[in-house]
């Protein structure tokens, strides 16, 4: 996410960087509105499994979250910045039985997916990881290949 920039995004939709300007102030508010229709997702999920317990939403909403490139970080980072993202935490303390345990399962699944994804992507780069990580890595790219596996 750090070599993302305006320029980038408008040349891969091959347009001037000036015209995606029009559409959103800055590169945190397009984030801002990828985080929520990242969440969007998430919500589609819970209503379409009817899911109703926190220990149901996380793991949907992880799951959702690393089938983003970057998922977990950009809506962590709309999150922190108060720009998107605020339906997930609306789901969350109001899932949990009270407002505190709501905020700390949704602060560790950030936390545990954008350990995962960041691992990941290090290993996919070939970047040498320390035995603890190597272990994650190799559990989370099998769980990549099944989430992307039809059915």
């Amino acid at each position: 996410m750090g070599d993302l920039s305006m320029r980038r995004v408008a040349g891969v939709l091959g347009v001037q960087a000036s015209a995606l300007y029009w559409h959103v102030p800055n590169k945190q508010t397009l984030l801002a509105r990828v985080a929520d229709r990242i969440v969007a997702d998430v919500e589609r999920t819970v209503r379409a499994h009817r899911l109703e317990d926190l220990e149901e939403l996380t793991s949907a909403a992880e799951a959702v979250l690393l089938r983003h490139r970057d998922g977990a970080d950009v809506v962590l980072s709309s999150l922190a910045l108060g720009l998107g993202g605020s339906a997930l935490h609306r789901m969350f303390v109001e899932t949990a039985p009270d407002p505190g345990s709501g905020e700390r399962a949704l602060a560790g699944m950030l936390g545990a997916a954008a350990l995962r994804q960041q691992r990941e992507q290090a290993a996919a780069l070939g970047v040498e990881l320390g035995p603890d990580c190597q272990a994650h890595a190799r559990r989370g790219r099998s769980d990549q290949a099944e989430r992307a596996a039809p059915g």
